[in-house]
């Protein structure tokens, strides 16, 4: 038996939404992406200034599709902005932060091009930041080491 192909709807895109900070802003932000049969990754909201937030959004799709729904949320009356990137974009910026038990030593694998800090050894937060990808891998292999908790945030866009 082998394994299924990918297909183009197996992109992971991110995307960046600036957004006024009023009530059903989500939801119709949601409703773009359901009506359109996408399912979101990931939702998260912060960076309130000017009275817009930012809404960080991860899904997967097709090239076409992406772009479709970049245009689609670019039309609500509620939005600022959109910016769309595939996920493995190196300027797609993460940063995470790692907790691994008392006495477990841990460093980012070295192929992961990302900058950390932190002795885990002595009981320290590991906190990594670089692009997406790389942060990920180095979630992935502090779990495998026997992390207890992590957090991940995708960082807005450079302009």
């Amino acid at each position: 038996m082998t394994a299924p192909t990918p297909t183009d709807d197996d992109t992971r895109w991110v995307g960046w939404v600036r957004a006024e900070h009023r009530t059903g802003a989500i939801s119709a932000l949601a409703g773009v992406f359901s009506t359109r049969g996408v399912n979101v990754d990931s939702m998260s909201t912060g960076d309130l200034r000017d009275d817009a937030g930012l809404v960080v959004v991860t899904f997967r799709a097709g090239e076409r599709r992406a772009r479709l729904l970049a245009r689609t949320l670019e039309r609500l009356p509620q939005v600022r902005s959109v910016q769309v990137r595939r996920a493995d974009d190196l300027g797609v910026r993460a940063a995470a932060v790692v907790h691994l038990p008392a006495g477990v030593a841990f460093r980012p694998p070295p192929h992961a091009a990302v900058r950390w800090s932190g002795d885990t050894a002595e009981g320290q937060p590991l906190l990594v930041e670089g692009a997406l990808a790389d942060v990920e891998l180095t979630v992935e292999a502090a779990r495998a080491a026997g992390a207890t908790s992590d957090a991940t945030v995708i960082q807005p866009p450079y302009a």
